[in-house]
């Protein structure tokens, strides 16, 4: 058995975080990856989040995870030693999967939770969050490729999952696209970001300047966009957060989202 870093990356890591196995007689029998964020403006306290992919026969299993845990460790040193948190996707019926990972010593504290809020027909019935005073919102200009990458590369600073130009460009094409941002006279507050259908439309975003955070901005954002998606009549919002991310499903309940279900564990463990 052997192991080693294959030609190209595995999924979206790059080839010096993949690894791949093969046996004896030279079959490939695991292979894995690390894909990493440093979500300083999101998760201060533990900044550095690891997301490890691993498919292995089960005879390769402890040697690929052995590997993938020592990258990890080497990402964390790389990075200036930031608190970190690996960790795994799992969906709720791989009862195979859970069981292996807490194994070995992952939690299961962690998952990726689905929201959704039925629009308003009449936003006269619903409480409205106002913004900040002094604070106004306006639409994102994302008519450029550049405009459109500056505008990812600043999501991203917040833990955006990162998407390509034409991603965004696709999307401005959907039934419902929401781009907008907060500023208080040139200081800028917070990003919004809502596409989709008008069955379902869903918040890929909402993120606020830590220094702006438990002012009302999130759930004001929140507001104008349902005031324009109440005028397009569309049916729901939908929204996911990480669990751990408290400060998130916070507002979440407060802007008035239902807690629908857990769509997969985010199996792991600091570092």
């Amino acid at each position: 058995m052997r192991i080693y870093h294959p030609v190209r990356g595995v999924g979206g890591a790059l080839r010096e975080n993949s690894f791949a196995i093969i046996d004896d007689a030279g079959v490939e029998i695991g292979r894995g990856g690390l894909e990493y964020r440093v979500l300083k403006k999101m998760m201060p306290e533990l900044p550095l989040h690891i997301e490890l992919s691993m498919n292995a026969h089960p005879a390769a299993s402890d040697t690929l995870f052995g590997a993938l845990c020592a990258r990890a460790e080497s990402i964390k040193t790389e990075q200036g030693g930031l608190p970190a948190r690996l960790f795994t996707r799992c969906a709720i019926e791989d009862s195979e999967r859970h069981e292996y990972f807490t194994r070995m010593g992952f939690d299961d504290f962690d998952g990726d939770e689905l929201f959704v809020l039925r629009v308003p027909q009449d936003m006269s019935t619903r409480r409205r969050n106002y913004s900040p005073l002094g604070t106004k919102g306006i639409d994102v200009d994302l008519r450029t490729r550049a405009r459109r990458e500056e505008f990812l590369l600043s999501l991203k600073e917040f833990g955006y999952v990162e998407h390509a130009s034409e991603w965004l460009e696709e999307r401005m094409k959907d039934q419902v696209f929401i781009a907008r941002s907060m500023y208080h006279g040139s200081d800028f507050v917070g990003h919004i970001l809502v596409t989709g259908t008008l069955h379902e439309a869903t918040l890929e975003m909402v993120c606020v300047e830590p220094k702006w955070r438990g002012r009302g901005v999130a759930s004001a954002m929140i507001d104008e966009a349902l005031m324009q998606l109440s005028k397009e009549q569309a049916a729901y919002l939908c929204a996911r957060s990480m669990r751990r991310n408290k400060s998130a499903m916070q507002m979440m309940r407060r802007s008035g989202f239902e807690w629908i279900r857990t769509e997969d564990y985010l199996l792991g463990r600091d570092l």
